[in-house]
């Protein structure tokens, strides 16, 4: 539907007044419009350049037929035009879903089906293809392309010459903001919905520098939004390389980074690290999978007191968290620290009744950031919030302290002659080994429908180790029951988009038939 907003200011008619997510950005961007907001390479744009992008391409999306409650969906890497066509697409009332830019195109297909969407926004030089496949799907939908293309209009031709005057919001704060996917590592990703309407947390850091080198997509987006609309910068880089995060955080003065696990160990070993000033840096967030306490400890030593561990998920944000100084504290390196204050956990059994500290179950969470619900999926958002509590899938345990500790899914928990096996119990025998740094658990189920654990490893780089000495270490340490049937040892292990193991890739690797890395 097609609607002609006013001219005023960025949450101007917004309703109850609610704080809305869209309205803190570009009231960020306007307090001080001179600073550099968004670095990409060489570009550097001001926040006032940005939000004439974001009101000239607002007026382009209304153009083109666009506007509130209409389904606007990206596919496009960390480049600055997404940032903004996001702000542009959320000010006139439309919801938005990014797809993944590493899923196989079927998949981002069936995001788009599942978006419902009116417009696909695509860079062309990158995913024009895909969009083409994609847009082959969804005959009704509208292409607009980052740039110059065949296939369909030029969103930036048609935004340039256009009024940069701000435009008064088309949403309501209730309305749906976006839809944002999971990245779980079975299934096709459920949508998640975001609402305008935010609660003002995690709170907001004034003027820092925020390096996003993982996914817009992701939790890393929603980052670099609080860090513009905390009145500091985003540093963009379209992928991850470890030398240029080093070099990025020297030149910019990066103060804050997302930097998932398996990130954080290659910015450790990279040779330039000893010769890179990090001074400006004040955290370094990491989540995602479970962490070598090792490794976590080296980087304390290596890159200062800056590591916050964040338990997190799509569906509620962050849930718990581990701060710089309790990395100081080895014996806590193994947990994901404690809920933030607003925040409650329990751990359930499969009763849903309250298990005591030391016992494993299922994680719950009630936080103000939760979700209302899946996307179109009524049947799942019933099974997973129940009673005012998200029910995260995921297993774990609190001591007595109330530090969590995640052990991991409940999928990818193995039943194993009978007991229940978790991947703590598996890798982290493992990753005590010294020559190994990373590890991570899987199963596979036989004709005879039992089930086996498997785990791959990466070693450090130049050791030389091979599976039959990781099981004589896990049985000497730990017994039969954590030592896998097969232990693969690869240059790295595989992994999604989000950072997480890519679970099926790795049953590929096994098959069905005898590997080196069976048991003896």
């Amino acid at each position: 539907m097609t609607g002609t907003l006013g001219t005023a200011g960025p949450d101007a008619g917004a309703g109850s007044g609610a704080a809305t997510l869209t309205g803190m950005v570009l009231e960020g961007l306007a307090r001080d419009p001179g600073r550099v907001a968004i670095r990409y390479g060489e570009r550097a744009l001001t926040a006032q350049e940005c939000l004439d992008d974001v009101y000239r391409t607002a007026r382009a999306l209304l153009a083109v037929g666009l506007g509130p409650g209409d389904g606007v969906t990206v596919l496009s890497g960390n480049r600055p035009e997404a940032v903004l066509v996001r702000l542009a697409a959320n000010q006139i009332g439309c919801r938005v879903a990014m797809l993944y830019t590493d899923r196989p195109v079927a998949d981002q297909v069936a995001m788009a089906e599942e978006a419902q969407t009116a417009a696909l926004v695509f860079d062309p030089d990158r995913f024009g293809a895909a969009a083409g496949r994609i847009a082959g799907a969804l005959p009704g939908a509208v292409l607009l392309a980052l740039g110059p293309t065949p296939l369909g209009e030029d969103l930036l031709g048609l935004a340039a010459p256009l009024s940069p005057a701000p435009l008064a919001p088309g949403y309501r704060p209730g309305d749906v903001m976006a839809v944002r996917f999971t990245g779980g590592s079975t299934g096709r990703p459920k949508g998640v919905l975001r609402h305008f309407a935010r609660p003002p947390r995690p709170p907001l850091v004034a003027a820092s520098a925020f390096l996003l080198c993982t996914a817009l997509c992701h939790g890393g987006g929603t980052t670099a939004d609080l860090a513009l609309a905390a009145g500091g910068s985003v540093v963009l880089q379209d992928g991850f390389a470890a030398g240029a995060v080093l070099a990025a955080v020297e030149r910019y003065r990066v103060s804050r980074a997302y930097l998932p696990p398996h990130l954080l160990y290659q910015v450790l070993d990279h040779p330039g690290l000893g010769r890179t000033d990090l001074g400006s840096l004040r955290r370094v967030t990491y989540t995602g999978c479970l962490p070598s306490p090792e490794r976590l400890a080296e980087a304390t030593r290596r890159i200062g007191r800056v590591l916050h561990q964040t338990y997190s998920l799509t569906e509620c944000g962050p849930v718990t968290r581990l701060t710089p100084d309790e990395h100081l504290a080895p014996g806590l390196l193994t947990t994901a620290g404690r809920p933030f204050p607003d925040t409650e956990v329990r751990i359930l059994d499969e009763e849903d009744r309250p298990l005591p500290p030391g016992r494993t179950g299922e994680i719950c969470a009630r936080t103000p950031t939760a979700m209302s619900g899946y996307w179109r999926n009524p049947e799942l958002t019933a099974r997973v919030l129940r009673n005012g509590w998200l029910h995260t899938g995921d297993l774990g345990f609190l001591d007595a302290a109330g530090y969590l500790t995640v052990t991991g899914r409940r999928e990818a928990m193995a039943v194993v002659d009978a007991h229940n096996v978790f991947p703590r119990d598996v890798e982290q025998p493992l990753l005590a080994h010294p020559r190994v740094r990373q590890a991570v658990m899987f199963s596979t189920t036989g004709r005879d429908r039992l089930e086996r654990v498997h785990a791959a490893v990466t070693t450090e780089p130049g050791a030389t180790v091979t599976a039959a000495e990781l099981h004589r270490w896990v049985l000497e340490r730990s017994g039969p029951l954590c030592d896998p049937s097969t232990i693969l040892v690869l240059p790295g292990i595989p992994l999604s988009e989000t950072g997480k193991p890519d679970l099926a890739a790795l049953r590929a690797q096994v098959g069905g038939a005898a590997t080196a890395g069976d048991k003896p």
